[in-house]
């Protein structure tokens, strides 16, 4: 398969969004409608009262964009928006003071972004709020510096609010949790990446700003959801274990866990007691380790019987567990063979030569044949 390196002139300007869900385009817009009209609401108010005098600023309409259109990006955040505003206002006010007019944009924009990055509160239109300052010196004179920073505070602070609110009853989450533990998938719907693995693949892409860990589980997620869970939907471990069960008593031999071992050809294999409950498994390292030891100590080596030679299995499956969610402990914890028992009863092996039959040869089939 060829693969053309340069991007022809048709894909690389393309539009790169897909085509929007109407609902969504209509939230956006509502979102819009509500965020600025609660902006417009408070600057009324505090002109119909005698109180601040609070004026609308245009880069409330590109925080609009974020907080409403695209509510889970990292830019979007509560925190992001209001400081990185917050911040951009106190560069531009900055750059007004020491700088001529004709300079002092530039420098307002430069230490825009240097503060919201350092302020880890990147907010696009930080940038307009600084370029804005600087390009207005009679605002300065007509307002005051302190005056300019607290509206941008404000009214920025104001939009997040209602987008608090608007999102309550818009399905989307706002502010978006960046933490795992608190709304992100469990570990088995997410390949087992941890929240540290995640963070990592994203800076590594240089994508930290565009996406948080939350967002990449949750796709990640839906990934494994959408690829890896149909041919497993409704089988459990116990519909998938091995036909044969490999077992032996507590008191059984050393040549008979031997033929065991050589009859399945397998590397475990389990001890189980009277009552039919997991005692143990014995791997081939163990009978290795004994027999070595008996052929170095001549005439007084004991053969051991199968409980001198169990341990307890490091992971072990119910067998009501879901078969997908098996799979991944069993990659993540890179096993071969895993106990499977109901009720504390060894019904039999799972492992991955059987997970692979599974994934392309359904239960429902084999059950049929």
């Amino acid at each position: 398969m060829h693969i053309d390196p340069k991007p022809t002139f048709r894909t690389a300007f393309a539009p790169a969004l897909p085509w929007p869900h109407p609902t969504e385009a209509f939230l956006a817009m509502a979102g819009g409608v509500v965020g600025i009209g609660a902006c417009a609401l408070m600057v009324w108010l505090m002109h119909a009262y005698g109180g601040l005098p609070l004026f609308l600023m245009a880069p409330l309409g590109a925080s609009a964009v974020l907080v409403f259109a695209v509510p889970n990006s990292p830019l979007a955040q509560p925190w992001s928006a209001i400081l990185g505003n917050t911040l951009s206002a106190v560069c531009g006010v900055v750059a007004l003071a020491l700088l001529p007019l004709e300079t002092a944009p530039v420098l307002a924009v430069a230490l825009a972004f240097a503060a919201m990055m350092l302020g880890r509160a990147l907010h696009p239109p930080g940038g307009a709020v600084a370029l804005l300052i600087g390009l207005s010196p009679e605002l300065l004179t007509e307002t005051g510096a302190l005056m300019i920073v607290f509206n941008t505070a404000v009214m920025t602070s104001v939009l997040v609010a209602s987008g608090l609110v608007f999102h309550r009853f818009s399905g989307r989450k706002y502010p978006f949790r960046t933490s795992l533990s608190q709304s992100g998938p469990p570990p088995m719907r997410r390949l087992g990446l941890t929240e540290e693995n995640l963070s990592d693949l994203l800076s590594k892409f240089h994508q930290s700003t565009n996406l948080g860990a939350v967002d990449l589980a949750r796709l990640v997620a839906a990934v494994e959801a959408e690829l890896i869970q149909p041919p497993f939907e409704g089988v459990a471990c116990a519909d998938a274990i091995a036909l044969e069960h490999l077992h032996v008593a507590p008191d059984a031999s050393l040549q008979e866990i031997l033929s065991k071992l050589q009859q399945s050809e397998t590397s475990k294999v389990a001890v189980v007691n009277a009552d039919g409950h997991l005692a143990g498994l014995i791997n081939q390292r163990d009978l290795l380790r004994v027999l070595s030891k008996g052929f170095g100590g001549g005439s007084n080596f004991a053969p051991p019987l199968a409980r001198d030679l169990l341990h307890a299995p490091v992971t072990s499956f119910d067998g009501t567990l879901p078969l997908g969610d098996a799979l991944h402990v069993m990659v993540r914890d890179n096993l071969d063979h895993v106990p499977v028992c109901q009720e504390g009863v060894f019904e039999g092996f799972l492992t991955r030569s059987l997970l692979l039959e599974a994934l392309v040869w359904p239960a429902t089939d084999r059950k049929a044949a």
